[in-house]
């Protein structure tokens, strides 16, 4: 079975495929574990330092020569130039705005937090939201788009970057995607379905201008790779 790096960006499906991942591959992978920052540090600075501890994680995985590492964490090219130079890399999409509508809701069903606003309209507004809405320019090219002044570099390098993956999927085409892995790992790969919302948000026609310019970045890197969208 080929070594995989799977980078499971939050909200896009990735529990269910991860964990069928897993399955397959038992004797040889590992989950980054999360929340292992720096303490001293708050906001912006603890997840940058939490995500600096995921990257050693993913290193001394591939280290140690397992087969699946699966997990959040940035793509790193000098890692997949370097010693993950055998590995294929993974990863899936999902349409920008329904995954940051996902994602506020997903933070208030299993991360409530009473500095967070209660709605999705008042939530707009918040620092937070421009860091959930530039989840693949994070992901894949390092950067929440509120830290530079040069988007279009940003989303230039995420696509750059998302153009050396073996695989990426789109949630919407999930059999495609299922069948994809099923040719990279050249086994059976179940379907599952974890962490799997009650019902679908849906996204409300007043706030989708608001939203869509929000996830504006994240929309060029997506609609790169795929053209569908499913929010509007």
């Amino acid at each position: 079975m080929a070594h995989i790096i799977y980078i499971h960006v939050p909200k896009c499906g990735g529990s269910s495929f991860g964990a069928a991942l897993r399955l397959r591959y038992l004797m040889s992978q590992a989950t980054i574990t999360l929340n292992q920052g720096d303490p001293h540090r708050v906001g912006d600075d603890y997840i940058l330092s939490d995500y600096r501890a995921r990257r050693a994680q993913v290193s001394a995985c591939v280290q140690a020569r397992k087969r699946l590492i699966s997990g959040h964490v940035r793509y790193d090219p000098d890692l997949h130039a370097g010693p993950a130079r055998h590995y294929r890399f993974v990863t899936l999409l999902r349409d920008p705005v329904d995954r940051f509508v996902s994602h506020y809701h997903y933070l208030q069903r299993a991360h409530p937090n009473p500095d967070r606003a209660p709605t999705l309209q008042g939530f707009l507004d918040s620092a937070d939201a421009q860091r959930l809405a530039s989840q693949y320019a994070f992901y894949f090219a390092g950067q929440w788009v509120s830290a530079t002044t040069d988007t279009p570099a940003l989303v230039r390098r995420a696509i750059r970057h998302m153009s050396c993956f073996d695989l990426v999927g789109d949630l919407a085409a999930p059999d495609d995607f299922l069948h994809g892995l099923r040719r990279l790992t050249g086994t059976p790969i179940l379907r599952l379905r974890r962490n799997v919302a009650p019902e679908p948000p849906s996204v409300p026609a007043a706030l989708l201008p608001r939203i869509e310019a929000l996830c504006a970045a994240d929309i060029a890197i997506y609609q790169s790779r795929f053209q569908r969208r499913v929010a509007a």
